[in-house]
C-alpha cells in the first residue's frame, strides 16, 4: 500500500509539473502572439500616418485626412495621430468635425498649447471672437514641448491679430508688451511691436521699445525713425528732431524721415508752448504762428476768388495791425497773438476746405486750444 501511495504521489507531481509547463508555454505563446499583433498594429498605423504626412506635404488634404483616419483605426489612443487629423480638418474647412476631435483631445490634456491653439483657430473661423480669445490665451499660457517653444509666440501673434480686428485696444497693448518682454534679439520684430504700439496710441510704451532698440542697435535706422515718431506723437518735438536727424544721417535717402524732420522743424518754429523757452522766444514763435496762419488764409482767399465777408476781412486787418504794434505787456501780447491765430484758423477751416492742409499749424493750434 505504501508503495502504491508513493507511486500515486509521484504521478500527481509529474502531472502538476506537466500542466504547469503547458500553461507557461501557453501564456508565453499567447503573449508572443499578442505582442506580434500589437507591433503589427503599430506598424500599420505608422505606415498610414506617414502616408498622411506625405499627402499633406504634397498639398492633398483629402488624402491626408483619409490616411490619418486609417492610422487612428489601428492606434485609436495615439494623440499625435488624432491631432494631425484635427489640424487637417481645420485646414480643409471641416470645422465642426475638427472641433469634435479637438474637444475630445482637450479633455485628456486641457493645458496642451497646440490643442488650445487649434480650438482658437476654429472659433475664430466660426466668428466666435470671445471664445477664440479665451482659447488663444489658454494656448499662450499652456504647455509647449521644448522642441516647439516658438509655437507659443506664434499663438500670441495670432491673438494680437484677432484683438486688432476686434479693436480691443487695451488687451492688444497688453499682449504687445508681453511679446516685447519675451522678444528675441530680432530688431525687425521689436520694431514691429513698437510701430503697432504707436498705431494704437500707446506712445509711452512705444518710446520704451524704440529707446531700448536704439541703445542696443545704434546704427539701426528704424530704431531712430520709430523713436522720432514716438517722441513726435508725445509732443516732444525737440527730441523727435534729434532722433530723426540721426535716422537721416544713417540713411539720407529715406523720404519719410526727411518729411518728418521738415514737419518737426515747422512745429518747433511756431510753437510758443515748447518747454524752457524764454519770453522773447515765446513771443517770436507766437508772431511766427500768426504770420503762418495769415499766409495760409491768403492762399485760401485766392483759391476762392478773393471774396471775403466783412467780419473776416476786419479780423485779418486787425491781425496785421497786431503784428506791427508794440506791446507794453508781454503776457497780454502773447495771449492776443495766439488767440487771434486760433480765431483766424477757425475762420479758415469754416471758409474753405479746398486748400492743402498745414499739418504744423493744425498740431500747434490744437495743442494751444486744449
Amino acid at each position: 500500500m505504501r508503495i502504491l501511495a508513493a507511486l500515486a504521489v509521484g504521478n500527481n507531481l509529474r502531472l502538476t509539473i506537466l500542466v504547469t509547463l503547458v500553461l507557461i508555454l501557453s501564456f508565453t505563446f499567447t503573449g508572443f502572439l499578442s505582442s506580434a499583433y500589437t507591433r503589427q498594429k503599430e506598424s500599420r498605423g505608422r505606415e498610414h500616418y506617414d502616408l498622411g504626412q506625405a499627402a499633406l506635404g504634397a498639398g492633398d488634404l483629402q488624402q491626408a485626412i483619409e490616411e490619418y483616419r486609417k492610422a487612428i483605426l489601428f492606434l485609436p489612443d495615439n494623440s499625435d495621430y488624432s491631432l494631425s487629423l484635427a489640424i487637417a480638418l481645420v485646414d480643409s474647412g471641416r470645422l465642426a468635425e475638427a472641433e469634435s476631435h479637438l474637444q475630445e483631445l482637450l479633455e485628456g490634456n486641457p493645458t496642451n498649447g497646440v490643442i488650445n491653439l487649434m480650438l482658437a483657430r476654429v472659433a475664430a473661423k466660426q466668428n466666435k471672437p470671445n471664445q477664440a480669445v479665451d482659447y488663444y490665451q489658454r494656448a499662450v499660457y499652456g504647455y509647449w514641448p521644448q522642441s516647439n517653444l516658438s509655437g507659443r509666440r506664434a499663438a500670441r501673434w495670432e491673438l494680437v491679430d484677432l484683438l486688432q480686428m476686434q479693436n480691443r485696444r487695451s488687451e492688444l497693448v497688453g499682449e504687445l508688451m508681453q511679446l516685447y518682454a519675451n522678444a528675441p534679439d530680432d530688431p525687425k520684430e521689436r520694431s514691429k511691436i513698437g510701430f503697432m504700439l504707436l498705431q494704437y496710441g500707446a506712445t509711452s510704451n512705444a518710446i520704451e521699445v524704440f529707446r531700448d532698440l536704439a541703445r542696443e542697435n545704434p546704427k539701426y535706422v528704424e530704431a531712430h525713425h520709430g523713436l522720432g515718431k514716438a517722441y513726435f506723437d508725445s509732443g516732444d518735438y525737440l527730441a523727435a528732431r534729434r532722433e530723426v536727424q540721426q535716422a537721416i544721417h544713417l540713411d539720407p535717402r529715406d523720404k519719410e524721415n526727411v518729411q518728418l524732420l521738415a514737419l518737426a522743424n515747422a512745429v518747433i518754429a511756431i510753437d510758443p508752448a515748447l518747454p524752457r523757452l524764454s519770453t522773447a522766444n515765446r513771443l517770436a514763435r507766437s508772431r511766427a504762428l500768426l504770420e503762418r496762419v495769415l499766409r495760409n488764409l491768403g492762399k485760401c482767399i485766392l483759391a476762392n476768388g478773393g471774396q471775403l465777408a466783412a467780419p473776416l476781412q476786419q479780423r485779418i486787418d486787425g491781425a496785421n495791425v497786431l503784428l506791427t504794434s508794440k506791446a507794453k505787456a508781454a503776457d497780454d501780447y502773447l495771449f492776443q497773438l495766439q488767440d487771434t491765430a486760433q480765431q483766424l484758423w477757425k475762420d479758415k477751416n469754416d471758409f474753405c476746405s479746398n486748400v492743402e492742409p498745414d499739418e504744423a499749424l493744425d498740431i500747434v493750434l490744437t495743442r494751444l486750444g486744449q
